[in-house]
């Protein structure tokens, strides 16, 4: 397998986190032990480095091309918009890549020039979207992965469906999968189009888990030529595996055993919680942010929302409990309506968890947990 993709220094705040990975790097190591011989095309502004010891030592034979300084994505949490130093004003020169099965990653500094018998893009990045052939790059046969958001800038199309034809017809891609965060992800071919669930995981570590999904898919769908629809499954399993473990490389796939997140996506999601402190409400803010950016309805009474009058679907309830005693929280759980999944963040853990209530002490699974898909009662 070839992989071109980005070498990136990721720091993160809560949980803690400091390495030398990127897209590119995660995703070459993840299937290293997948697919030996596996070759990663980079950029970086010298030759040595954790990642490239750390690549080396995993059989990957890593080519570089030159850039001027290092990169840093900065995260006060894992859902939270990096902050991206230094900011990158100029495009270094276009790798090249050529071989039966690559997987190319988009860049921040540059681009890769892809000619592959079989090809998977995950163009990634905030920005405008370049396309596969923009570049000059060719494939015999293409697949585009992509969240919801990237796929709406990448065809110019404000409506999936519509999107997703777009890539299909203009850009003579063969599959889209589209990655819907807490709803799984979306095979679109021309014949079909599958829903692949999410994958239960005790805990959830957000960075890397689009980077490991690609890896995947590409390994299983490029070079081993699986149906799409398998290589979603297989792939959105590891990133279940990679929640829990926030490691690479993966281990053999099939020995990883995930259950299936069946059910309904929440109605709502009430959120409560104390705004005592700057600190408390600030938390209870970002938590409302990020599961809208979810897409999920919030219902945040104590930040004065209005109840959401009526719930055409399950409903869960979140209580950050930072700052309640045990009655307080007691009392937001028996107040009505009587929600379908109940999440108690507490990260101190100064709570005794009971019966019935999920208890977590990490934020970002706090979240997911709240937003997957629950079993109307």
């Amino acid at each position: 397998m070839f992989v071109a993709g980005g070498l990136y220094r990721e720091v993160c705040e809560t949980p803690s986190w400091n390495r030398e990975f990127g897209s590119g790097v995660r995703a070459a190591a993840a299937i290293s032990k997948l697919s030996p011989g596996t070759k990663f095309h980079t950029y970086r502004s010298c030759p040595g480095g954790e990642a490239m010891g750390y690549l080396k030592g995993l059989g990957v034979d890593v080519v570089c091309e030159q850039r001027p300084t290092d990169i840093v994505f900065a995260y006060f949490h894992p859902l939270s918009n990096p902050l991206i130093r230094p900011a990158v004003d100029h495009a270094s020169t276009p790798l090249a890549v050529t071989g039966d099965c690559v997987l190319r990653f988009g860049f921040l500094e540059g681009s890769a020039i892809v000619n592959a018998e079989r090809a998977v893009y995950d163009p990634q990045g905030s920005g405008t979207v370049e396309p596969f052939e923009a570049n000059g790059s060719k494939a015999g046969e293409l697949a585009i992965v992509l969240n919801e958001e990237e796929l709406l800038r990448y065809s110019g199309s404000s409506d999936m469906k519509a999107a997703c034809d777009t890539l299909l017809n203009q850009r003579r891609a063969g599959v889209i999968v589209v990655k819907c965060g807490v709803r799984g992800a979306l095979v679109v071919e021309r014949e079909r189009t599958s829903n692949i669930p999410p994958y239960h995981s005790e805990r959830v570590f957000k960075i890397g888990t689009g980077d490991v999904f690609s890896a995947v898919f590409a390994h299983t769908w490029a070079e081993q030529h699986m149906p799409a629809v398998k290589s979603a499954e297989i792939a959105s399993k590891a990133v279940s595996f990679y929640c829990d473990a926030d490691e690479v490389p993966l281990p053999p796939l099939t020995t990883i055993s995930r259950f299936p997140l069946t059910g309904t996506s929440p109605a709502c999601v009430a959120l409560r919680g104390s705004v005592e402190t700057l600190g408390r409400r600030y938390s209870l803010e970002e938590a409302r942010y990020c599961l809208q950016s979810l897409g999920m309805a919030v219902e945040a009474v104590d930040l004065g929302d209005m109840p959401i009058a009526r719930h055409d679907g399950p409903r869960t309830l979140l209580i950050l409990a930072d700052g309640l005693n045990p009655q307080a929280v007691q009392e937001m759980i028996s107040t009505p309506p009587r929600a379908h999944r109940i999440v108690v963040l507490d990260e101190e853990k100064r709570l005794t968890p009971w019966e019935g209530i999920v208890f977590k002490d990490d934020f970002i699974t706090a979240l997911y947990v709240a937003a997957w898909p629950v079993e109307a009662q």
